[in-house]
């Protein structure tokens, strides 16, 4: 008998030539990796799954990717939207006419390098924003005062110092707080007369090459991370280019960007927008009061209640429009207080006390939630399978009717005071510009599916049976989606999402259902959720071995939250594997699973320290490890661990930086410091995989594919000069490694690779005892 909650519908290298003998390989390399038994990934045995090829690192990716900007404490992005009609003028977002992406007019083509990668944003655009931007105060500044000059020590104040003197700025903050307007008057105020807007998409080493001579340049929200850092390089080059052009170049990143500057103090300005009471008041003063005193209808309890936090400057733009309809007459004082912080909490009852929603309407709204930031035909396909489940409960004798041409999506977004924009959805295949929805209140999402678990739970069985299908869709940002819903859901009632649809995931079978599992899991740990680690720790001691396996997955998509604890409980797991013994059919993959997560732990803790010469968390982790190569119950995690910690890049497809490869370079080699015994702790790992029979192979691809990141990498290549005679400690030692430096292959070049050539110099063959 089914319970309520059943679901109704059920390889590059060149032959060695005759210099190499007629062995073939050279001294102490073995042949052209084939499939190797002991590389990471190739255990037999295991169940068949086509997730199960992802990388925890590529899964790890996905989850921050496709998760909505809220869930990862980042602000909703207002910026981007059509808001009912045209914006006003405002401090740092203020447009007037059609608001696309962010309210720039400019169109950024995605394709080839041949194509355009910059688009003139128009002067009148500019100077219309000057008449009525607001300047932020500095911190001595506090009189609440519209901002028509700034301070020098204000966030304008700084940064437009930094522009001056190095003719390149990077302002940092949410999209929220009008960053972009005010790098926009940044560039005004050191006298440009032109203006360009440079594609974020650009790679920091790159933008050198778009610049104008005599033009101001912005760059509006590149995207920076420990796996694309700006470094001080690019800075520089950057710096040199612009004084030789005449010109200048504001970046604008968010609010926790990672820019190694070199001079101590982060590299960036944090942007702060002006007091909501100044940014108010310097509004009102451009619209028609009728005749009614800016600081009379500031001082309204309604218009004084909607102040009581910190709003989104593109929310506060709107809400001074509405006070001037207030005093021209135009608006009800009802209205306007309808404004208040409380607005999402009373909106989202409404729509579900509400008769004149249908369930259909009812449906659309909680896939809305579910999927808000993403693009609008997923979100209202995957509704009518959501309002289809509900009618089952509502009415089992009627069969849903979906009305193929009912109300126009144009209708159904504002219906659900949502709005349309475009925006460039990242796929498999690259960047799509899609047409997407959200809602307009950015706490809307999480308060509507709190109100749905908690307030309704008649839906329940509609929702866990619909929460699992997208779990076991194809595409990936809907399984995400399902994920998220659920990390709201635990957080708002641990125990029964639990029951409901995180642990009934976790033993399913197939990885898709277990990653899900996880995401959810990782999730809810960023809301905030309790007991996220202790129930990791549970799983990952289980005696089923699926939920053992979710929980290793899980620690690769959250454990550099708790790096020592995360990588400790995966040494241990792997230690219970070990003496178990090889007969287990899924010893091979569960090993390796395991070794990905720690890989995956291990390297999103080195990036969490990209700021530090002493490696953070990593310095500690990794020493520990190269001494357990020692011990032969742990020593085959360890070096499957290294060998996947080798491979993953700071680019998404694999051509950038490998991340071991940037924190052994990024850390300190003064003898005595962490960063030292980091540096050698790495070689020493290296060392050992490459003198181990079963590793060699691995550890020499893995090489072979780091000479060639630093082909055009001068950091990655003063890396790995640094590294290579560390592993010269004999005489096999270095002829293995000159071996492969002169025997690389690039492409359809016969000759090595210049790179593979410079570093072999720095190898010198030991003196004889």
């Amino acid at each position: 008998m089914s319970t309520p909650y059943d679901d109704p519908a059920t390889a590059d290298e060149p032959a060695p030539d005759a210099a190499a003998g007629p062995s073939g390989p050279g001294p102490g390399e073995g042949p052209e990796p084939g499939p190797d038994p002991a590389a990471p990934g190739s255990g037999a045995g295991s169940e068949p799954d086509p997730e199960a090829e992802q990388h925890a690192w590529d899964s790890r990716r996905d989850l921050y990717r496709h998760s909505p900007g809220i869930m990862l404490g980042r602000s909703a992005r207002l910026g981007g939207s059509l808001v009912g009609g045209d914006q006003h003028g405002v401090s740092g977002g203020q447009v007037t006419g059609d608001v696309i992406l962010g309210g720039s007019k400019v169109e950024y083509r995605l394709g080839g390098d041949e194509e355009e990668r910059s688009g003139e944003i128009p002067v009148a655009e500019v100077e219309s924003l000057a008449r009525t931007f607001v300047f932020p105060s500095g911190p001595e500044d506090d009189d609440g005062l519209p901002g028509d000059t700034w301070a020098p020590d204000s966030p304008f104040g700084l940064a437009l110092a930094r522009l001056r003197e190095h003719r390149v700025a990077v302002l940092s903050g949410p999209a929220t707080t009008g960053r972009r307007a005010g790098a926009l008057m940044l560039l005004r105020a050191v006298g440009s007369t032109a203006y360009r807007a440079l594609d974020p998409a650009l790679s920091p080493g790159r933008l050198a090459g778009e610049l104008r001579d005599g033009c101001g340049h912005l760059i509006d929200d590149l995207p920076t991370s420990a796996e694309q850092p700006l470094r001080e390089h690019h800075l520089r080059a950057l710096s040199e280019k612009l004084h030789a052009a005449g010109s200048h170049l504001v970046i604008v990143v968010g609010p926790h960007p990672v820019v190694h500057s070199g001079d101590g103090d982060g590299g960036h300005v944090p942007w702060r927008p002006p007091e909501p009471s100044a940014l108010l008041r310097g509004i009102l003063r451009h619209e028609d009061l009728a005749g009614h005193d800016p600081d009379a209808l500031l001082a309204l309890p309604e218009v004084q209640s909607a102040l009581g936090h910190r709003r989104p400057v593109a929310e506060l733009a709107r809400f001074a429009g509405r006070i001037a309809a207030y005093a021209r007459g135009d608006l009800t004082l009802a209205d306007l207080a309808a404004f208040g912080h409380y607005a999402a909490e009373r909106q989202v009852r409404a729509w579900f006390d509400s008769t004149e929603q249908t369930l259909h309407d009812k449906a659309f709204l909680i896939a809305l939630a579910t999927f808000n930031e993403a693009p609008y035909p997923l979100t209202a396909e995957l509704s009518d399978v959501l309002f289809g489940l509900l009618q089952r409960i509502e009415n089992p004798g009627e069969p849903a009717r979906i009305p193929v041409f009912g109300t126009s999506s144009a209708q159904r977004v504002e219906r659900a005071q949502a709005d349309r924009y475009q925006e460039a959805e990242d796929t498999e295949w690259g960047p799509v510009l899609q047409t997407k929805v959200q809602f307009r209140d950015p706490l809307t999402a999480i308060t509507l599916l709190r109100e749905v678990w908690t307030g309704h739970p008649s839906a329940r069985p509609a929702l866990v049976t619909w929460l699992r299908r997208l779990a076991d869709d194809p595409r990936p940002v809907v399984r995400t989606r399902a994920a998220s819903t659920a990390a709201v859901l635990a957080q708002t009632d641990l125990p029964s999402t639990m029951a409901l649809l995180i642990r009934p995931w976790a033993t399913e079978r197939r990885l898709r259902a277990r990653l899900a599992a996880g995401n959810a899991l990782a999730l809810a740990h960023h809301l905030g959720t309790p007991h996220v680690p202790r129930i990791l720790r549970e799983w990952c001691a289980a005696d089923d071995h699926r939920l053992r396996r979710a929980a290793v997955r899980t620690y690769a998509l959250v454990g550099d939250a708790f790096p020592g604890e995360a990588v400790g409980a995966l040494l241990e797991a792997a230690r219970v594997l070990s003496a178990r013994g090889r007969p287990v059919p899924t010893w091979p993959d569960e090993l390796d699973e395991l070794a990905q997560s720690a890989a995956a732990v291990l390297l999103a803790a080195g990036q969490n320290a990209a700021g530090r010469r002493d490696g953070g968390a990593a310095a500690e982790l990794w020493p520990w490890l190269a001494a357990l190569a020692r011990d032969g119950q742990v020593r085959e995690f360890v070096l499957h661990a290294f060998v996947h910690a080798c491979g993953p890049t700071d680019s998404g497809d694999g051509a950038g930086r490998p991340l071991l490869l940037d924190l052994f370079g990024r850390a300190e080699a003064t003898a005595g410091t962490p960063g030292a015994l980091l540096r050698q702790s790495l070689a020493a790992l290296w060392r050992t995989a490459l003198n181990d029979p079963l590793y060699s192979a691995s550890g020499l691809s893995a090489m072979r594919g780091w000479v060639r990141a630093a082909a055009h990498d001068p950091e990655a290549e003063r890396a790995l000069a640094g590294l290579l005679p560390l592993l010269a400690v004999s005489v096999e030692d270095t002829k293995r490694l000159v071996y492969l430096l002169e025997n690389l292959r690039g492409g359809a070049d016969p000759a090595p690779p210049a790179v593979a050539l410079r570093l072999r110099g720095v190898l010198s063959p030991p003196s004889a005892p």
